[in-house]
Order: structure tokens, then sequence, then C-alpha cells
């Protein structure tokens, strides 16, 4: 039996980047997918991940750095995040990595690229 395919959690409330990442990355691995910081945290109590992929402006109380901030700081896993974000602004940036993302990218984002950062970061 081969191995399962590692589990990836998407938060990404945008319709057509979901589908962007699932022609990307669903051969290769398992994807949850999620529109709110509230539904990813529900789907991290519910299973084991080997990586986040986490837009930064989400609907709700809270947006993805602070979804980036409590997998830092709170969940047990120490799960890695890449931030993407359609706002190429600095302090964006600046505030992604600062709140613990290990890699930041402005959509639109290059498949090549996407796969080569989830490959360098997958637990």
């Amino acid at each position: 039996m081969p191995d399962p395919k590692p589990k990836l959690l998407v938060v990404e409330d945008d319709i057509s980047s979901q589908q962007y990442y699932d022609i990307i990355l669903s051969d290769l691995y398992d994807l949850t997918m999620v529109a709110t910081v509230e539904k990813a945290k529900q789907a991290l109590d519910e299973t084991e991940f080997s990586l986040a992929i986490i837009d930064i402006s989400l609907p709700g109380d809270e947006d993805g750095i602070d979804l980036i901030k409590f997998l830092v700081n709170e969940h047990p896993q120490k799960l890695p995040a890449l931030a993407i974000s359609a706002h190429a602004f600095p302090q964006n940036r600046e505030e992604a990595m600062a709140g613990g993302a290990v890699k930041y990218f402005t959509k639109p984002i290059m498949s090549g690229v996407l796969l080569e950062a989830v490959q360098e970061y997958i637990l």
C-alpha cells in the first residue's frame, strides 16, 4: 500500500484561487480547503496537517496573519505556513514574516514556485 499523500490546509476565500490550488496540488497532496480562520481552526482540531497555505486577506474577525500567529504560538504542531496575498506592499510581507510565516508570496504565484516552496517546508 503506498504512503498516504501529505495533508495540506489551504485557507483561501477566493474561489478562483481555490481552484488553482486544487489543480496544482491535488495530485501530490491531500487538500483541505477552507475560507475563514474559524473554519481553519476547526480543521486543525480534526486533522494533522503537514503544511498550511494561508491567504492574508480573509473574511471574518481574524485574518491570515492572526492564523499564522496562532499556528506558531498556540497550535501544538507548530505547522509551517506559506503566506499568500494579492497585496504587494512591503508592510504586508513584513507583518506575515514577523507573525511566523516561513515564506511570503504575492498573487499570482507561479505553480513551480508554489510546488517548490511546499516541498521545501512540508513536515
